[in-house]
């Protein structure tokens, strides 16, 4: 079964929303039972039974430090880890809108978007959050802030939504175009580049205001961004990871060894981890240019990962979230189940 929800939006335009709603009630309640077995192995994975249980499906996380990290998902939850992952305390996220995406640009000031245009702020590293006015009730599936001031959120319908002032305004700067926007990286005030439906790169050079398409080597849907100095990285459908070494300017396809979609991407330096669906998870050490599967425990392959956030160059730290609460550790570069 999977339960992702870009995927599920793409399902949801084509066959409308009240259906696919119902559909995916019904795929719920059948892999109740199997939840259950993969629940206790997350639960083990946390390492700790402290704080409070995380049993949402986890779309995004952030790491503010190498001990602080946030997680985001269903039904506005979000939690914060103080201690490396070792434990998590729930958060009260002001919306029952499930978040999709996170984005700390500092580690007190983050945001994170979601369903119905909702945009939610911190201001003391995600220990407190308050809603903000977006003026859209579209959903915002991607949200990225280049300092504390500037940042941008993208979503359905090829919305897209800017601000300068930290969002208590926030410009719609929409694209034409009928698109599925579902990443986007603001890399300074004025420069940033999305990924949505099919393929397609855009970049911006002055403050999201107007965007040039990029020849992309992937046809399918690319759902997740990252960067790692003057490379940038995008992952999609069919296992496709992309990568440009000029800031978005002109991009390659790496070397991956499937076709699993890939959810979550997170690169520095020399190493990087992505994951996916089926409880996938591929790693790098040579910047992104090919990728290898990691073996995971056989229940994980029952769900799918929606994120990893990863620090340091020579021997990563991190951690990864996905699909009814699971977390895993990520330990001088090792993966802590």
């Amino acid at each position: 079964m999977h339960a992702n929800l870009f995927r599920f939006w793409h399902q949801a335009r084509a066959i409308g929303f009240p259906n696919m709603l119902k559909l995916s009630r019904l795929l719920l309640l059948t892999a109740t039972v199997a939840a259950a077995g993969f629940q206790a192995l997350a639960h083990a994975a946390s390492g700790s039974t402290k704080g409070d249980p995380v049993r949402v499906n986890l779309f995004d996380s952030a790491m503010l430090s190498e001990q602080d990290y946030v997680v985001v998902g269903d039904r506005g939850e979000i939690f914060l880890s103080s201690d490396g992952g070792n434990s998590w305390n729930s958060k009260a996220s002001g919306t029952p809108n499930m978040l999709f995406s996170v984005s700390f640009p500092d580690e007190k000031n983050g945001w994170a978007c979601g369903m119905l245009g909702t945009v939610v702020h911190s201001g003391d590293g995600g220990k407190s959050w308050s809603v903000q006015n977006t003026g859209t009730e579209k959903h915002l599936f991607s949200i990225s802030f280049a300092d504390s001031q500037h940042g941008c959120a993208v979503g359905d319908w090829g919305i897209l939504l800017y601000t300068e002032d930290g969002g208590e305004t926030w410009q719609d700067l929409s694209l034409t175009e009928d698109i599925v926007l579902y990443g986007v990286l603001l890399i300074d005030s004025r420069t940033g580049i999305l990924v949505g439906e099919s393929g397609r790169i855009y970049k911006t050079a002055d403050g999201c205001r107007s965007w040039q398409e990029k020849t992309s080597p992937a046809l399918e849907s690319l759902f997740t961004l990252c960067r790692s100095g003057e490379r940038v990285y995008a992952a999609g459908l069919g296992g496709a990871v992309i990568y440009s070494e000029d800031l978005g300017e002109t991009w390659q396809a790496a070397v991956t060894p499937f076709q699993k979609a890939l959810f979550g991407l997170s690169v520095i330096g020399d190493q990087g981890f992505a994951v996916g669906d089926e409880g996938t998870i591929l790693r790098t050490a040579d910047s992104g240019r090919t990728w290898q599967e990691v073996e995971v425990p056989i229940q994980a392959r029952l769900f799918w990962l929606g994120a990893v956030s990863i620090r340091s160059n020579s021997a990563p730290v991190g951690f990864g979230a996905g699909a009814h609460g699971f977390l895993f550790r990520i330990q001088q570069g090792n993966l802590v189940w």
